[in-house]
């Protein structure tokens, strides 16, 4: 899951002025490969440490088999048609939200920031590695995380994609204000089994207390719109981490 640039502050999945990664040094910069890729991310900075250190990390095969089942419903989308601002931020393509849109889960509500995507998929689901993965970043009133996950695989072309994809910006940094909204809800699939398991943020810092919800159901994006995101990030994913002991459970409708 990516929070925000290390090159530069601007809003974070908080809402407010602030970049977790950065710690006075506009020149610290992490990557997907080379001397600053995964291996080596907790080698760049002391506050990257758990990225080597931690016992909850993400992302991780999500094994159904030996997942705890649950039947139950727990993800409430109270998403509207929102604008939306697109920016190349030098990892991924992200889309922030400028519209209030909720993720109740259970009773508790938590506001949708940004999504972004990663290529190829970063969780794996019975060891099936998919071609893309959307994050929705959420937040609560205390700064608690929720992201849920959305498998992206190959198939017919995805119109509720199409504004984010027609305005994908080239260049790092770079902007783009849509003036058509986004149909927020049309981006999630319609069958709501989901994964839940508590991990951490899957770029540096790698910080933990990350609750994840991992939608089993894919959505499709077309070999076209798969291979446009793939132009600009074709690896964006950190590798799969330990499960550590840790529970996973499966919420069937």
């Amino acid at each position: 899951m990516f929070i925000s640039c290390t090159s530069s502050r601007h809003e974070d999945d908080h809402g407010i002025d602030v970049d977790p990664t950065h710690q006075g040094d506009e020149q610290l910069h992490w990557d997907y490969e080379g001397e600053a890729d995964p291996d080596h991310w907790a080698e760049l900075s002391p506050a990257f440490i758990a990225c080597a250190e931690g016992h909850f990390q993400s992302p991780i095969d999500l094994e159904t088999y030996t997942s705890k089942k649950l039947y139950a419903d727990i993800l409430n989308f109270e998403y509207n048609p929102s604008p939306v601002d697109i920016v190349n931020n030098g990892h991924t393509i992200q889309a922030n939200i400028e519209n209030e849109n909720r993720l109740v889960i259970g009773e508790s509500p938590y506001a949708l920031k940004q999504l972004h995507f990663h290529a190829p998929a970063e969780h794996q689901i019975d060891g099936i590695i998919f071609p893309m993965e959307m994050h929705l970043v959420h937040s609560n009133e205390v700064g608690k995380l929720a992201v849920v996950g959305v498998f992206i695989k190959e198939g017919l072309e995805n119109e509720a994609f199409k504004i984010i994809w027609d305005e994908m910006p080239d260049h790092l940094s770079e902007h783009r204000h849509p003036i058509e909204k986004a149909d927020l809800l049309h981006l999630i699939p319609e069958n709501h089994t989901v994964i839940h398991y508590s991990g951490s943020l899957t770029t540096p810092p790698c910080s933990e207390g990350v609750e994840w919800y991992v939608m089993e159901t894919p959505l499709s994006l077309s070999k076209e719109q798969i291979g446009k995101f793939k132009k600009l990030y074709a690896h964006n994913n950190r590798p799969i981490q330990k499960r550590d002991g840790r529970l996973v459970e499966e919420y069937t409708e």
